[in-house]
């Protein structure tokens, strides 16, 4: 018994999956690259100028700030400043962690990337800058009603701040306040959370140039999440030479699949046991396929009718309802309501619903769903199930 599903009972969902990744200095499955202009030596097989200008070029080739031309993410901030840039090959140098596909699937998911390196925690701050979260805030109060921020650094200097009501853009991410008569946060020079612990009061930010530069934190390289590349650029030699670990999340789309099935009071109600039912007017033919085969098709399907007790015109009386060990029974399928109380089956020739198979336009069977509990398809009673399944 097929029916077909209408596209608007059809529905499919996508949704971001993440799988947590943990590596280390001991790690086969990554490779570690060393980038020098100046140098024709080999890393992993590769010489470092090579692989220099192959990072250069592709994500350090002046065109960081056209959305159009670079690769990776990147803030709106526009600076010419070497130190304050958020991508820069100043030292002529880089290590670059490689990993595989396979390990990040579509991409690293941002704000996911810990980083620490013989001790010192590093962070991505979503748009691929990798900084350390000593540019750490210990928020000791916020109140909007009174438009009072305060704040410490990790150095124990104390911050007293006034806030307005677009204190916080929940969108974008940013925070702005004023401080000593100087605003933070404006519009050319956002102040971004990358996390906010409101148990501890712990909040992680970047480009926020009220901390002292000894106190605040500092990009030491960048995350490329679609590629998989770690570069670190800042203090490259004393960069990944000890004891190191990794920690991010790769993404997977999946996709939700939902099809609602609808049996109405007339549809699949019928036994399918041949013996429950008398089929009229059913019509076959055969043919050969090109490999010599004989198929037999239904030209015409019939109808199909339950058996059941028939007076014929001449007297005689036919009982096809359950047999003859039971023939004493009184009335057939069409007496659902009346006879259903002595079925001594409890189905009443209406069968029970255990399992629903999908399938394509080829009519390859595509999916299986098994129901919990067999459900039986009665003829007064419409029925619904809905089918998920994920891919």
């Amino acid at each position: 018994m097929l029916k077909k599903i209408p596209k608007s009972d059809i529905s499919i969902r996508p949704f971001k999956a993440y799988k947590d990744w943990s590596f280390n200095n001991t790690s086969i499955e990554l490779t570690i690259y060393e980038a020098n202009s100046g140098s024709t030596t080999l890393s992993n097989g590769f010489p470092k100028d090579s692989i220099y200008g192959q990072i250069r070029t592709m994500f350090y080739n002046g065109h960081e700030d056209n959305p159009f031309l670079r690769f990776g993410r990147k803030t709106n901030i526009y600076t010419t400043d070497i130190f304050l840039k958020e991508r820069s090959l100043s030292e002529g140098q880089a290590k670059v962690i490689s990993i595989p596909q396979i390990y990040i699937g579509e991409g690293i998911k941002p704000k996911s990337v810990e980083l620490t390196d013989d001790g010192t925690d590093y962070v991505d701050d979503g748009y691929g800058n990798l900084i350390s979260p000593e540019n750490r805030l210990f928020v000791t109060k916020i109140d909007l009603q009174s438009g009072i921020f305060n704040f410490d650094d990790i150095a124990g200097n104390v911050y007293s701040c006034s806030i307005s009501s677009n204190f916080f853009n929940l969108q974008s991410g940013q925070i702005t306040f004023t401080t000593n008569s100087v605003t933070y946060g404006t519009i050319g020079n956002p102040i971004q959370i990358i996390s906010y612990d409101s148990n501890t009061g712990q909040m992680v930010v970047d480009n926020l140039q009220l901390i002292p530069s000894a106190v605040a934190g500092a990009r030491i390289g960048n995350v490329f999440y679609e590629h998989g590349l770690f570069v670190l650029t800042k203090s490259v030699p004393s960069r990944l030479t000890a004891n190191w670990t990794l920690d991010y999340k790769s993404t997977e789309t999946i996709y939700e699949h939902e099809y609602l099935i609808s049996v109405n009071s007339d549809e699949f109600n019928v036994s399918q046991n041949p013996s429950a039912f008398v089929e009229v007017g059913k019509e076959t033919d055969t043919f050969i396929d090109s490999d010599g085969i004989v198929h037999n098709v239904v030209t015409n399907p019939g109808v199909k009718y339950i058996r059941r007790k028939t007076n014929l015109n001449n007297g005689t009386v036919l009982d096809y309802r359950y047999g003859s060990s039971i023939s004493s029974v009184s009335g057939g399928f069409e007496h659902f309501e009346l006879s259903s109380s002595v079925d001594r089956t409890g189905s009443f020739l209406a069968p029970f619903i255990t399992t629903i198979g999908l399938y394509d336009d080829n009519a390859e069977m595509v999916a299986v769903a098994k129901l919990a509990t067999p459900i039986k398809s009665e003829p007064d009673i419409p029925l619904n199930f809905i089918v998920r399944f994920d891919t």
